[in-house]
């Protein structure tokens, strides 16, 4: 095949208007494979007589009977024969070429595809890939607060305001390069204060994998932290993580946390240590000084049959130098460990429990996890604890920890499958998609979560005042119930109800606590 048909048909994926201009080249292929298959019928109709004459005139030789004459007029005269070989000795070798050059044009010749709804375009070797990626999730919330929140200082307990926002809108690009290397570019628009943001980097990130199932990675992206970390932003069970979880991530991982990570992906083994530093969206204190921090994760499916699941693991995080607030050689560096309603809508971003500001030499975060699928049954549980080295005038050593266990029931049969590349487990895909026309009803799961975060140390009493060194984070506990129908492969909806209880000591050495219902929607598209 020539070198322009060649483009033409590369560019033959780049729109209708092409194909329809690069209609002649395509007709100029289709008489060629016409005249070469006219070819090949003739070849093989001529050796067919060749081979039926060669025949009878062996036949002939044996038969004493056939006079000399009859056996002159049955044989093809030599030129005859010879012209007939010649010609036949020509075709093959124009159709041997012709096959030759299509195999090469082949061979450079993108290859298109749909991976699970994600568009795939890979060289026919495999070796070079390029696939786009998307994540789209629109959260729409109300808060049922008390009637005695909105009297509360604001610094304690603010008035939430119920609303909608696009809680991530990511796009990116990923694949492979020369088979070792992989690379992901996630961009987010989304926010998780309750209101969109400035776009900003996600992930970005290089890989080398020719060591696999050992890898090496490096860039800004979530570093492994946990079981529930470790779970796609578009799988969680419900429309947030649960609080323990993620003030254990958020310490040295998260979104476009800077890191470099060499990680373990088994079969059943998932291991990863990363060597973290700032976030690509702090703008307070990486001026002066970036954080950095040490941050390890292990699990193991300890057991694994047809029906059962069951995946063991554990994290640990140690700052060693949190970030500075101010220039200088007097400058301080604190730590806060804060978290929202496991929800993000309220705009004002507000966080009902934080253990504010605490200077801080180092800190640490450490959890176990495990999770476990029964055939459409799922359940999850993790234990953390934190800890703050404090320094300065009046140093203090504080701890806190929280907990969590959740659960779920697919009610139409499907299951939990684990995902060894994370070491996590991934939502159910449906068996037969929604669909009117004679289609089934998707996907349908019911789920349930408690989790308790306590943020306080030694807080004393109400009406009395915080003992030296004590810390009144609060204590939050909130009771989810969640119902998810997941209509097809790319599309899901989450309706989550929360009942969130807030005990806290809060200004004025007061009781700050308070209930709060929450009832939210998401409606996600990923690919």
């Amino acid at each position: 095949m020539s070198f322009k048909t060649m483009n033409l048909k590369i560019a033959l994926f780049g729109g209708v208007a092409l194909l329809a201009l690069n209609a002649p080249a395509f007709a100029d292929d289709a008489a060629i494979l016409q005249r070469l298959d006219a070819m090949q019928k003739m070849i093989d109709a001529q050796q067919k007589q060749i081979e039926q004459q060669r025949a009878e005139i062996t036949n002939l030789k044996h038969t004493k009977t056939v006079k000399p004459a009859a056996v002159a007029r049955e044989t093809p005269a030599p030129a005859q024969a010879g012209n007939q070989q010649a010609q036949i000795d020509e075709l093959k070798t124009e159709l041997h070429a012709y096959k030759n050059t299509q195999r090469l044009e082949k061979q450079d010749e993108p290859v298109w595809s749909f991976a699970n709804g994600r568009p795939l375009v890979q060289s026919p070797d495999g070796r070079f890939t390029f696939s786009v990626r998307g994540l789209g999730q629109f959260d729409m919330g109300y808060y049922d607060q008390s009637k005695s929140a909105a009297s509360l200082p604001a610094a304690n307990g603010p008035s939430l305001s119920s609303g909608s926002n696009f809680r991530r809108a990511q796009l990116g690009i990923a694949g492979k390069l020369f088979g070792d290397w992989s690379y992901l570019f996630n961009y987010e628009f989304g926010g998780s204060n309750g209101s969109e943001q400035q776009g900003r980097v996600q992930s970005l990130y290089l890989q080398y994998d020719g060591l696999k199932p050992l890898a090496f990675r490096v860039g800004a992206y979530p570093p492994p932290a946990g079981i529930e970390d470790g779970t796609s932003a578009g799988d969680t069970l419900f429309i947030e993580r649960n609080s323990p979880s993620e003030i254990a991530r958020s310490l040295a991982g998260g979104d476009g946390r800077d890191a470099v990570t060499a990680l373990y992906a088994g079969d059943k083994l998932f291991a990863a240590l990363s060597y973290t530093g700032a976030k690509t969206t702090d703008a307070v204190g990486s001026a002066f000084g970036e954080q950095t921090a040490v941050l390890g994760r292990v699990s193991d499916l300890a057991y694994s049959d047809n029906d059962l699941n069951i995946l063991v693991g554990a994290m640990g995080a140690y700052v060693a130098n949190p970030a500075y607030n101010s220039a200088g050689p007097g400058s301080t560096h604190t730590i806060t460990l804060a978290t929202w309603p496991e929800l993000t809508v309220d705009s004002t971003g507000a966080k009902l429990v934080s253990t504010g500001a605490i200077n801080a030499d180092n800190a640490t975060a450490w959890g176990v996890e495990g999770a476990a699928q029964w055939r459409s049954l799922y359940a999850q549980a993790g234990y953390f604890g934190y800890g703050i080295d404090g320094t300065g005038a009046t140093p203090a050593d504080v701890n806190f920890d929280g907990w969590y266990l959740q659960g779920s029931w697919v009610l139409t049969g499907e299951r939990h499958a684990y995902n060894k590349a994370n070491g996590a487990f991934s939502a159910p895909k449906p068996s037969i998609p929604f669909s009117l026309a004679g289609g089934g009803l998707g996907a349908w799961e019911v789920a349930l979560r408690y989790s308790d975060l306590d943020l306080n140390d030694n807080e004393g009493s109400v009406g009395s005042a915080v003992p030296t060194g004590g810390i009144r984070g609060g204590e939050q506990q909130i009771l989810t119930a969640g119902i998810n129908w997941y209509p097809n492969s790319l599309i899901r909806f989450l309706l989550n109800y929360e009942h969130v209880n807030i005990d806290r000591i809060g200004a004025g050495n007061a009781d700050v606590g308070q209930s709060i219902n929450i009832i939210a929607l998401r409606s996600q598209v990923a690919f």
